[in-house]
Order: structure tokens, then C-alpha cells, then sequence
């Protein structure tokens, strides 16, 4: 019996480890539209935050970070893969972008409309999510057969959403915080009107809840984390020195998760900021020489914002449900490009508090992919609208483990290719052998409109 336990570990351990398995799929519908796939063999270390982009040679090019944790560990790097879709393989595994001795976290690959490579993350500073610096660097050759594109630029994304905050402290009538109280306040009347709001009991929201966390955030918000000596002016003009907040913490801890969308000239980049917990729309019409920034986006946590393009020119967003229950996939609408946006209203959408990420297809429907259920990440499928995110009576079960295993697809990235092929990269999670650890890869599943409509 000893013996045989050694065998089938080695044999598990083999096929754990082998490219060959890794890239010979993991799934394969009868129908032969549904292919999955490792794009690398599954590893010890901590590999998440999947993106995926095809490019105009229609190879494909996925990111994702690696390393020994997240937020906490120094050798988290931006890793890459490619797929050559004349050899149907993907390439080695290498290094997009590495910060020596701080963690890169949460990449997103975009091709704009110049058919410039873009690639958004951010490094953590302090080993909490509200130290983060926004990234991004710019290739125009990137279509090698290996390797890593050829950068011709990087730069910092530094995040202004208080517009012109006073130089001299946050005071009072900031408009920064004015606006946030005014989202709130609205968030809490579409809560109380859909009885969410409870007077008592577990898990429940409550006024003393909501007005906890309001003041939680809003303490960020005002600057409480860096106080200084500070000038406050009245009404009249007149000068007197205080202790005031100045606003830091909200210029930093701004994160990536889903793909931009570009609107002419206008590239659209959706944040979300776990130091504030809410969203944010950073917006550049030049190349990212200069960038400008939305309005807050305020919920019970909304974050991770994925967004389409409506019809009718309006933006939505779907996002991450951080907040109490019911635990729902959270959307919100802007009519002028991404500035201003409607109160957060939850649909009917199931989110155990995890990423998910939706496209536009061709045919005008909207795939949208994430963990469709509320107590965890085991089950992953991609759901069909075809009125624009009011309902999704489609759907189609990518991963099906059971609940509180460690058998988990989450951290989802969708495209639809030029030949109409749809493509989903996402974090693949297994037992670990012998009771051990989980192993993880980062997985590659293509389909067509039709298997997902059948």
C-alpha cells in the first residue's frame, strides 16, 4: 500500500508539472466549441488577476501577477504568455513588468484604436491595497514571437478626484467630500426604499452600520490620515490657521481590474479604490499625456467596475459586490462619457464578493462572465443579455466545484476576438497533492455566440 501511495503521487505530481498536460486542454465540449485550457503548468506560487487581449496578428497576449502572496510579498511580478493561433499553443511564461522589492498586482491589456499596446497595474507601496501606484506602459511593438513587448514608454497615473481640493487643507466645504456625502446619501435612500435597511439583527444592514462605514470612508476622504497645519477661510475672506486633513489617501490606493473601452479619441479606464471602497472612471483624450477623473462611484462596496457601451452612446458598469447582502453584482449608468454617474442600484445578478467582467458582443448581446452564486468562488460561468444588462436568462457553467472546495475559477478577463471567437482567461485553482496547498495556473477558454446561445 506504501508503495502504491508513492506511485500515485509521482504520477499525479507528473501530470501536475508536465507542459504537455498544461497545454493539451483540460476540457474539450462534444461539441468542440467549448475549448479550455492551462496556458502553463500549475504552480505552488500565487498566480491571479488574469488579462487577455488579441492582437492584430490575431495571436493572443495574456498577463497576470505571480509570486509567493499579493499585497505582502516583494516578488509579485507581472507575468505574460502568448498564443500563436497558427501553432494553437501558448508560449512560455515571462516577465511583462517587475518593481524590484514591492508586489505588482492586477494587470489589464488593452489595444486601442492606434493599435498601441497598452499594459495598467499598479505596485503596492506599504503592503496595504491603499498604498497603490497606478502604472501603465505603452508599446508599439509587441508582436514578437516570445518575450515581452518592446515598451516605449511608462509613467505613473496620478489620481486627482477632488478636482482643485484646496492647497492650504480640507475644509469644510470640500467638494471632494460634499460629493460623497451626496452619493451616499443617495445609495441609502435606494436601500431604505427597497427595504434593505433592517432595524436590528445579524448580517443586516442597519443605520448604526451605514452610518459607521459612512464615517469610516468619509474619514479617509477628509484627510484625517495626514493632518497638518492648515489655513481655513470663511465667507468674508477671512485667514485662520487649523489642524487639517490634506488629501492623500485619496490620490493613492487607486486599482486596476477590467479592460478600458475607447470612445474616439476618449480611452476610458475603470478604478476602484479598496482605501475608500468605491469606483471611479480615470479618462485621458490624449494619449494619456494628461488624464482627468469621473465622479465618485458610490455603493455597498462597488468595486472592480467592468464596463460596455450602450446603444444609445450611455455607459454601464457592473461591479463587485464588497458590501452586506444580499450579495448581488452591483451597476450603475453615466450619460456624458463616463463622468457622471447614477446612483448604484444592485441587479439581480448573484456575487460572492469576487471580479467579474462583461463585453459587448457583435451581435449586440453582452457576455458577461463571473461567480454566479453568493458563498464563494467554486462555480464560474459566463451569462447572456440580450437587453443590455436588465436580464440574464442565459447561461452557461464554465466551472462547477462544490461548495467550500478548494477546486475554484474566479478573477475572469473576456474579449471576443475579430473572427467572432470569444476567450475568457482566469484563475484555475485544484486541490493540492496529498492534502497539500492548492496548485494554480491561469487557464484559456475560447467559444463561439452559438455554443453559449444552445
Amino acid at each position: 500500500m506504501k508503495n502504491f501511495k508513492v506511485i500515485l503521487f509521482c504520477i499525479v505530481a507528473l501530470c501536475l508539472t508536465s507542459p504537455s498536460f498544461a497545454m493539451r486542454g483540460l476540457k474539450k465540449h462534444k461539441s468542440d466549441s467549448l475549448l479550455v485550457e492551462s496556458m502553463f503548468p500549475y504552480q505552488s506560487q500565487h498566480c491571479h488577476g488574469s488579462t487577455i487581449v488579441e492582437l492584430p496578428n490575431k495571436d493572443l497576449l495574456a498577463a497576470w501577477f505571480q509570486g509567493t502572496g499579493e499585497r505582502t510579498a516583494d516578488d509579485v511580478a507581472i507575468k505574460g504568455a502568448r498564443y500563436n493561433h497558427k501553432t494553437k499553443k501558448w508560449g512560455e511564461p515571462f516577465v511583462m513588468a517587475d518593481t524590484p522589492d514591492f508586489p505588482d498586482i492586477n494587470p489589464v491589456l488593452y489595444v486601442d484604436n492606434q493599435n498601441q499596446l497598452w499594459l495598467f497595474w499598479y505596485s503596492v507601496i506599504a503592503y496595504q491595497w491603499s498604498t497603490s501606484l497606478l502604472k501603465y506602459k505603452v508599446s508599439a511593438n509587441y508582436m514578437q514571437k516570445d518575450g515581452a513587448p518592446d515598451w516605449k514608454w511608462q509613467d505613473v497615473i496620478q489620481v486627482k478626484p477632488d478636482g482643485g481640493a484646496s492647497t492650504e487643507g480640507i475644509g469644510p466645504n470640500d467638494s471632494f467630500v460634499s460629493k460623497l456625502n451626496q452619493k451616499f446619501d443617495a445609495y441609502y435612500d435606494y436601500l431604505k426604499k427597497s427595504g434593505q435597511v433592517k432595524t436590528s439583527g445579524e448580517d443586516v444592514v442597519t443605520d448604526e452600520k451605514l452610518n459607521k462605514v459612512k464615517n469610516l470612508f468619509l474619514d479617509v476622504a477628509k484627510g484625517k490620515n495626514l493632518i497638518s497645519n492648515g489655513t481655513l477661510t470663511d465667507e468674508k475672506g477671512a485667514k485662520t490657521k487649523a489642524q487639517l486633513g490634506y488629501p492623500l489617501m485619496r490620490r493613492l490606493g487607486w486599482q486596476t481590474r477590467n479592460k478600458p473601452i475607447q470612445i474616439g479619441k476618449r480611452m476610458i479606464l475603470p478604478l476602484y479604490s479598496d482605501g475608500l471602497n468605491l469606483s471611479l472612471m480615470a479618462i485621458t483624450e490624449d494619449q494619456g499625456a494628461h488624464w482627468t477623473f469621473s465622479e465618485p462611484i458610490l455603493g455597498g462596496g462597488a468595486i472592480q467596475p467592468s464596463l460596455a457601451l450602450n446603444k444609445d452612446g450611455s455607459l454601464s458598469i457592473l461591479m463587485r459586490d464588497n458590501g452586506p447582502a444580499p450579495k448581488r453584482l452591483m451597476t450603475s449608468v453615466s450619460k456624458d462619457g463616463g463622468y457622471t454617474w447614477s446612483s448604484v442600484v444592485d441587479t439581480e445578478v448573484p456575487n460572492p464578493g469576487s471580479a467579474a467582467d462583461v463585453v459587448v458582443l457583435k451581435s449586440g448581446n453582452w457576455a458577461l462572465v463571473c461567480n454566479d452564486l453568493e458563498d464563494g468562488r467554486y462555480r464560474m460561468s459566463v451569462l447572456v443579455s440580450k437587453d443590455e444588462g436588465k436580464t440574464w436568462p442565459i447561461k452557461k457553467v464554465i466551472i462547477n466545484g462544490l461548495p467550500k472546495s478548494r477546486v475554484q475559477g474566479h478573477y475572469p478577463a473576456i474579449i471576443q476576438g475579430r473572427d467572432g471567437m470569444i476567450h475568457l482567461s482566469y484563475t484555475n485553482q485544484i486541490e493540492g497533492v496529498g492534502g497539500s496547498k492548492e496548485a494554480k495556473n491561469i487557464a484559456h477558454a475560447s467559444f463561439t455566440e452559438e455554443w453559449l446561445l444552445h
